[in-house]
Protein backbone atom coordinates (compact mmCIF):
# COMPACT_ATOMS: atom_id res chain seq x y z
CA UNK A 1 0.00 0.00 0.00
CA UNK A 2 1.01 3.59 -0.59
CA UNK A 3 0.68 6.81 1.38
CA UNK A 4 -1.05 9.53 -0.59
CA UNK A 5 -3.30 12.55 -0.58
CA UNK A 6 -6.54 13.82 -2.08
CA UNK A 7 -7.41 17.48 -2.57
CA UNK A 8 -11.18 17.67 -3.13
CA UNK A 9 -11.10 21.32 -4.21
CA UNK A 10 -8.72 20.53 -7.06
CA UNK A 11 -9.79 16.89 -7.51
CA UNK A 12 -6.11 16.04 -7.28
CA UNK A 13 -4.56 12.76 -6.11
CA UNK A 14 -0.93 12.22 -5.25
CA UNK A 15 1.04 9.15 -4.12
CA UNK A 16 4.05 9.81 -1.89
CA UNK A 17 5.69 6.58 -0.85
CA UNK A 18 5.20 2.96 0.07
CA UNK A 19 3.96 2.29 3.57
CA UNK A 20 6.49 0.40 5.66
CA UNK A 21 5.80 -3.10 6.96
CA UNK A 22 5.44 -1.70 10.48
CA UNK A 23 2.94 0.93 9.30
CA UNK A 24 0.88 -1.73 7.51
CA UNK A 25 0.83 -3.86 10.64
CA UNK A 26 -0.30 -0.93 12.75
CA UNK A 27 -3.02 -0.02 10.27
CA UNK A 28 -4.31 -3.61 10.25
CA UNK A 29 -4.29 -3.77 14.05
CA UNK A 30 -6.22 -0.50 14.41
CA UNK A 31 -8.85 -1.17 11.73
CA UNK A 32 -11.15 -3.49 13.71
CA UNK A 33 -10.93 -1.57 16.99
CA UNK A 34 -11.69 1.72 15.22
CA UNK A 35 -14.77 0.15 13.63
CA UNK A 36 -16.09 -0.93 17.06
CA UNK A 37 -15.29 2.44 18.60
CA UNK A 38 -17.06 4.31 15.80
CA UNK A 39 -20.12 2.10 16.24
CA UNK A 40 -20.32 2.37 20.03
CA UNK A 41 -19.47 6.06 20.19
CA UNK A 42 -22.03 6.90 17.50
CA UNK A 43 -24.37 7.53 20.44
CA UNK A 44 -22.59 10.84 20.97
CA UNK A 45 -23.05 11.84 17.34
CA UNK A 46 -26.77 11.11 17.73
CA UNK A 47 -26.87 13.26 20.87
CA UNK A 48 -25.21 16.07 18.92
CA UNK A 49 -28.06 15.92 16.38
CA UNK A 50 -30.59 16.22 19.20
CA UNK A 51 -28.78 19.31 20.45
CA UNK A 52 -28.70 20.73 16.92
CA UNK A 53 -32.48 20.34 16.71
CA UNK A 54 -32.83 22.23 20.00
CA UNK A 55 -30.57 25.04 18.78
CA UNK A 56 -32.29 25.23 15.41
CA UNK A 57 -35.63 25.79 17.10
CA UNK A 58 -34.12 28.49 19.32
CA UNK A 59 -32.73 30.14 16.19
CA UNK A 60 -36.19 30.04 14.65
CA UNK A 61 -37.55 31.82 17.73
CA UNK A 62 -34.82 34.44 17.31
CA UNK A 63 -35.78 35.09 13.71
CA UNK A 64 -37.85 38.25 13.11
CA UNK A 65 -39.94 36.18 10.67
CA UNK A 66 -40.81 33.46 13.19
CA UNK A 67 -44.27 31.98 12.67
CA UNK A 68 -45.73 29.82 15.40
CA UNK A 69 -46.80 26.53 13.82
CA UNK A 70 -46.64 24.59 17.11
CA UNK A 71 -47.22 25.57 20.72
CA UNK A 72 -43.85 27.07 21.64
CA UNK A 73 -43.81 25.82 25.22
CA UNK A 74 -44.77 22.33 24.12
CA UNK A 75 -42.10 22.25 21.42
CA UNK A 76 -39.37 23.48 23.76
CA UNK A 77 -40.28 20.83 26.31
CA UNK A 78 -40.35 18.14 23.63
CA UNK A 79 -36.92 19.01 22.29
CA UNK A 80 -35.38 19.32 25.75
CA UNK A 81 -36.91 16.03 26.88
CA UNK A 82 -35.61 14.31 23.74
CA UNK A 83 -32.12 15.58 24.45
CA UNK A 84 -32.07 14.70 28.15
CA UNK A 85 -33.58 11.26 27.60
CA UNK A 86 -30.91 10.43 25.04
CA UNK A 87 -28.15 11.81 27.25
CA UNK A 88 -29.42 9.59 30.07
CA UNK A 89 -29.56 6.59 27.71
CA UNK A 90 -25.89 7.16 26.84
CA UNK A 91 -24.88 7.23 30.50
CA UNK A 92 -26.92 4.11 31.26
CA UNK A 93 -25.45 2.32 28.25
CA UNK A 94 -21.85 2.92 29.25
CA UNK A 95 -22.42 2.43 32.97
CA UNK A 96 -23.98 -1.00 32.35
CA UNK A 97 -21.31 -1.87 29.78
CA UNK A 98 -18.65 -0.81 32.25
CA UNK A 99 -19.98 -3.15 34.93
CA UNK A 100 -20.10 -6.01 32.44
CA UNK A 101 -16.68 -5.47 30.89
CA UNK A 102 -14.81 -4.56 34.08
CA UNK A 103 -16.70 -6.60 36.69
CA UNK A 104 -13.40 -8.09 37.87
CA UNK A 105 -11.70 -4.71 37.88
CA UNK A 106 -13.10 -2.70 40.83
CA UNK A 107 -10.50 0.02 40.35
CA UNK A 108 -11.91 0.89 36.92
CA UNK A 109 -15.50 0.83 38.23
CA UNK A 110 -14.52 3.17 41.03
CA UNK A 111 -12.65 5.42 38.61
CA UNK A 112 -15.88 5.88 36.65
CA UNK A 113 -18.04 6.75 39.67
CA UNK A 114 -15.30 9.04 41.01
CA UNK A 115 -15.09 10.76 37.63
CA UNK A 116 -18.84 11.46 37.51
CA UNK A 117 -18.81 12.74 41.11
CA UNK A 118 -15.85 14.97 40.35
CA UNK A 119 -17.44 16.35 37.19
CA UNK A 120 -20.62 17.16 39.09
CA UNK A 121 -18.61 19.11 41.66
CA UNK A 122 -16.61 20.97 39.03
CA UNK A 123 -19.55 21.76 36.74
CA UNK A 124 -22.88 22.61 38.36
CA UNK A 125 -24.86 22.49 35.08
CA UNK A 126 -23.73 18.87 34.60
CA UNK A 127 -24.93 17.95 38.09
CA UNK A 128 -28.17 19.86 37.62
CA UNK A 129 -29.15 18.14 34.38
CA UNK A 130 -28.48 14.70 35.86
CA UNK A 131 -31.11 15.58 38.48
CA UNK A 132 -33.34 17.53 36.09
CA UNK A 133 -33.67 14.57 33.71
CA UNK A 134 -35.27 12.53 36.50
CA UNK A 135 -37.74 15.34 37.23
CA UNK A 136 -38.59 15.69 33.56
CA UNK A 137 -39.29 11.99 33.06
CA UNK A 138 -40.97 11.15 36.34
CA UNK A 139 -42.60 14.33 37.68
CA UNK A 140 -43.55 16.86 35.02
CA UNK A 141 -42.46 19.20 32.27
CA UNK A 142 -39.34 21.02 33.34
CA UNK A 143 -39.64 24.40 31.61
CA UNK A 144 -41.41 26.75 34.01
CA UNK A 145 -41.59 29.75 31.69
CA UNK A 146 -40.54 30.90 28.24
CA UNK A 147 -40.91 34.20 26.46
CA UNK A 148 -40.15 35.86 23.16
CA UNK A 149 -39.97 39.63 22.84
CA UNK A 150 -39.19 41.53 19.67
CA UNK A 151 -38.91 45.15 18.68
CA UNK A 152 -37.56 47.10 15.72
CA UNK A 153 -33.93 46.24 16.48
CA UNK A 154 -33.79 42.92 18.32
CA UNK A 155 -35.43 39.66 19.34
CA UNK A 156 -34.95 38.26 22.84
CA UNK A 157 -36.00 34.86 24.13
CA UNK A 158 -35.81 33.18 27.52
CA UNK A 159 -36.34 29.58 28.59
CA UNK A 160 -36.32 29.15 32.35
CA UNK A 161 -36.94 26.73 35.18
CA UNK A 162 -38.08 27.91 38.61
CA UNK A 163 -36.20 26.20 41.48
CA UNK A 164 -39.07 26.52 43.96
CA UNK A 165 -41.46 24.80 41.54
CA UNK A 166 -38.96 22.03 40.83
CA UNK A 167 -38.40 21.44 44.53
CA UNK A 168 -42.15 21.40 45.20
CA UNK A 169 -42.49 18.48 42.80
CA UNK A 170 -39.39 16.51 43.77
CA UNK A 171 -36.68 16.36 46.42
CA UNK A 172 -34.32 14.29 44.25
CA UNK A 173 -31.64 16.93 43.72
CA UNK A 174 -28.72 15.18 45.37
CA UNK A 175 -26.21 15.83 42.61
CA UNK A 176 -26.84 19.55 42.23
CA UNK A 177 -28.05 20.44 45.72
CA UNK A 178 -30.72 22.66 44.18
CA UNK A 179 -32.28 25.13 46.65
CA UNK A 180 -35.34 27.35 46.47
CA UNK A 181 -33.15 30.40 47.03
CA UNK A 182 -31.62 30.09 43.58
CA UNK A 183 -32.80 32.51 40.92
CA UNK A 184 -34.72 31.25 37.90
CA UNK A 185 -32.45 29.01 35.86
CA UNK A 186 -31.47 29.93 32.30
CA UNK A 187 -31.93 26.54 30.62
CA UNK A 188 -30.42 27.65 27.30
CA UNK A 189 -27.09 28.61 28.89
CA UNK A 190 -27.07 25.65 31.28
CA UNK A 191 -27.78 23.09 28.56
CA UNK A 192 -25.03 24.55 26.39
CA UNK A 193 -22.51 23.96 29.21
CA UNK A 194 -23.87 20.47 29.89
CA UNK A 195 -23.56 19.57 26.20
CA UNK A 196 -19.96 20.78 26.12
CA UNK A 197 -19.13 18.63 29.14
CA UNK A 198 -20.80 15.59 27.61
CA UNK A 199 -18.36 15.80 24.69
CA UNK A 200 -15.22 17.30 26.19
CA UNK A 201 -15.27 15.38 29.49
CA UNK A 202 -17.72 12.49 29.64
CA UNK A 203 -17.21 11.20 26.09
CA UNK A 204 -13.43 11.58 26.44
CA UNK A 205 -13.44 9.51 29.63
CA UNK A 206 -15.64 6.81 28.09
CA UNK A 207 -13.53 6.64 24.93
CA UNK A 208 -10.27 6.29 26.84
CA UNK A 209 -11.75 3.69 29.23
CA UNK A 210 -13.37 1.44 26.62
CA UNK A 211 -11.00 2.09 23.75
CA UNK A 212 -7.50 2.91 25.05
CA UNK A 213 -6.15 2.03 21.60
CA UNK A 214 -7.69 5.22 20.21
CA UNK A 215 -4.80 7.28 21.55
CA UNK A 216 -2.01 5.35 19.74
CA UNK A 217 -4.25 5.13 16.64
CA UNK A 218 -4.73 8.90 16.67
CA UNK A 219 -0.98 9.40 17.03
CA UNK A 220 -0.26 6.96 14.19
CA UNK A 221 -2.68 8.45 11.66
CA UNK A 222 -1.85 11.95 12.90
CA UNK A 223 1.83 11.49 12.02
CA UNK A 224 0.95 10.32 8.51
CA UNK A 225 -1.50 13.19 8.06
CA UNK A 226 1.18 15.68 9.12
CA UNK A 227 3.59 14.16 6.61
CA UNK A 228 1.03 14.53 3.83
CA UNK A 229 -0.01 18.06 4.75
CA UNK A 230 3.56 19.27 4.84
CA UNK A 231 3.46 18.79 1.07
CA UNK A 232 -0.22 19.57 0.47
CA UNK A 233 -1.60 21.60 3.40
CA UNK A 234 -5.27 21.37 2.40
CA UNK A 235 -5.26 17.75 1.23
CA UNK A 236 -6.67 14.71 3.01
CA UNK A 237 -4.37 11.81 3.79
CA UNK A 238 -5.41 8.53 2.12
CA UNK A 239 -3.94 5.14 1.32
CA UNK A 240 -3.68 3.60 -2.14
CA UNK A 241 -3.90 -0.16 -2.44
CA UNK A 242 -1.80 0.17 -5.60
CA UNK A 243 0.23 3.06 -6.87
CA UNK A 244 -1.93 5.23 -9.16
CA UNK A 245 -1.34 4.86 -12.87
CA UNK A 246 -1.59 7.97 -15.00
CA UNK A 247 -2.57 7.62 -18.64
CA UNK A 248 -2.68 10.09 -21.50
CA UNK A 249 -5.34 9.41 -24.09
CA UNK A 250 -4.84 10.10 -27.83
CA UNK A 251 -7.08 13.16 -27.48
CA UNK A 252 -4.53 14.53 -24.95
CA UNK A 253 -6.89 14.03 -21.99
CA UNK A 254 -5.28 12.49 -18.94
CA UNK A 255 -6.83 9.82 -16.73
CA UNK A 256 -5.82 8.10 -13.52
CA UNK A 257 -6.55 4.57 -12.35
CA UNK A 258 -6.32 3.70 -8.67
CA UNK A 259 -8.06 2.22 -5.63
CA UNK A 260 -8.07 4.58 -2.65
CA UNK A 261 -8.67 3.55 0.96
CA UNK A 262 -10.27 6.08 3.31
CA UNK A 263 -8.43 6.23 6.62
CA UNK A 264 -8.90 8.62 9.55
CA UNK A 265 -6.86 11.80 9.62
CA UNK A 266 -7.99 12.82 13.10
CA UNK A 267 -9.34 9.75 14.91
CA UNK A 268 -11.19 11.46 17.75
CA UNK A 269 -12.73 14.19 15.63
CA UNK A 270 -13.97 11.76 12.99
CA UNK A 271 -15.49 9.51 15.64
CA UNK A 272 -17.16 12.57 17.08
CA UNK A 273 -15.25 13.07 20.33
CA UNK A 274 -13.53 16.32 21.28
CA UNK A 275 -9.97 15.57 22.39
CA UNK A 276 -7.30 18.18 21.89
CA UNK A 277 -4.04 16.88 20.49
CA UNK A 278 -0.92 17.72 22.47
Amino acid sequence: MHLGSYNSAKNHYDAFRDLTAEELNQHTAFTSSLAEARNRLSLFRMLARNYTEWRQYLNRLLSPDFHEDNNVSEELNRLLLNYLTFAYAIQEHFEVSLRQRFKKDPATLKAYSDFVDRLCKLCWPFAFFLDFRGYFQHVGLGISANSRKSDDTSVRISVKACPSLLLAGSRQWKRSGLTAEKRDLDLVALLKEFHIQMFQSYAKFVAKTFFPELQPADEFYGRLTKEVQERHPTARMIFFSKKPKFRTQPNAKSSIKFTAIAVPNNVYREIGIIVERA
